[in-house]
């Protein structure tokens, strides 16, 4: 198997700068660490789960869809090349989830062009990101099992390299990159992936509260509860890998000229399900709390979560981030209790 040295990766990043837009992790001035276009002075290898998942890079926050110029209408499909950093198993395992919602029914052709010309680079976890992590509850870590291009095993001052397709193959810099043999690579991946999978521990309530929610038995006081602390910011379905909910909306900037666009929306929104008529079948922030999680746990479709558990891919972002602790590991510790 290939392996490349730790002081080699940001030779090899700047080369492959020169034909992708490479997404990175990096240093901010205040000491945080985000995934951003890479630059050499601030690129770093000492990070843990990003605040935001990568979806943003072929899902936009906000994107124009449609621009209209003197009453014509013209589609915007807008993709670059580009290389997808460092992300983690549950992420790439969230992409993989928002690809197949995108082109289940009908493809989206705005996300497939980028998604077509983006190209993953994994970093198998050592184990967990922090006490949130729970990816090997919902199998979809701490290593990527499909759909990455290279993957990446630390081993201290090397890693060791496994490629998932041709592109990831070719990207590979002979002068860069060096070999091990490969029943010595294998033994210490196989030992890294143990380790890894022991350190992050089971969260046992996560199947029982699915089952509750299957059978009918969950206590319905929980969405009560919840509901009567959400404060509706939204951040919990940004934060998210696989939430894939959107609004379209028109601007004209002027007689003839305006643009359409789509931006993410969330189903906490009490807009979200509000109908025409003024009815809204979910009018309480306790039912929209629980389609949130229902969702997740519950009604996802069984194409779209790529052979791992749920709509969850459990990187514990929504319990990190949520200012009233309603995370996933907050609502299925819950239902279980109940």
């Amino acid at each position: 198997m290939k392996t490349i040295a730790k002081e080699n990766i940001k030779r090899m990043l700047k080369t492959w700068a020169e034909e992708y837009n490479v997404i990175a992790p990096t240093k901010t001035t205040q000491g945080d660490c985000i995934f951003d276009s890479f630059q050499e002075d601030t690129f770093t290898l000492d990070y843990t789960k990003p605040p935001l998942p990568p979806k943003s890079s072929l899902f936009p926050h906000v994107e124009v869809i449609f621009q209209v110029e003197n009453h014509e209408f013209r589609e915007v499909v807008l993709a670059h090349n580009t290389i997808l950093f460092g992300i983690r198993s549950c992420d790439m395992m969230g992409l993989l989830q928002c690809a197949s919602f995108m082109t289940r029914d009908r493809e989206d052709i705005y996300y497939s062009a980028k998604r077509e010309r983006a190209i993953t680079v994994v970093m198998a976890c050592p184990g967990p990101q922090n006490e949130t992590c729970f990816c090997t509850t919902t199998q979809s870590g701490p290593v990527a099992q499909k759909g990455f291009d290279i993957l990446l095993y630390d081993m201290g001052d090397v890693f060791i390299i496994e490629t998932g397709s041709q592109r990831g193959q070719e990207l590979l810099l002979p002068d860069l990159i060096g070999d091990m043999d490969d029943a010595i690579a294998g033994e210490k991946i196989a030992a890294f992936t143990q380790k890894a999978v022991q350190e992050i521990p089971i969260v046992h309530e996560v199947t029982e509260a699915m089952n509750r929610l299957k059978d009918g038995s969950s206590d319905e006081k929980v969405w009560e509860y919840f509901g009567r602390k959400c404060i509706v910011c939204g951040g919990c379905t940004f934060v998210c890998p696989t939430c894939t909910c959107f609004n379209v909306y028109d601007h004209e900037r002027a007689p003839g000229r305006g643009i359409r666009a789509r931006t993410w929306d969330a189903c906490l929104y009490g807009g979200f399900t509000r109908e025409a008529s003024g009815h809204n079948p979910r009018s309480t922030q306790a039912l929209r709390l629980k389609r949130r999680h229902e969702h997740k746990l519950l009604y996802y479709n069984e194409t779209d979560i790529q052979g791992s558990l749920s709509g969850c891919v459990g990187c514990g972002r929504c319990s990190d981030y949520c200012p009233v602790h309603i995370g996933a590991l907050e609502v299925v510790k819950e239902i279980a209790a109940k």
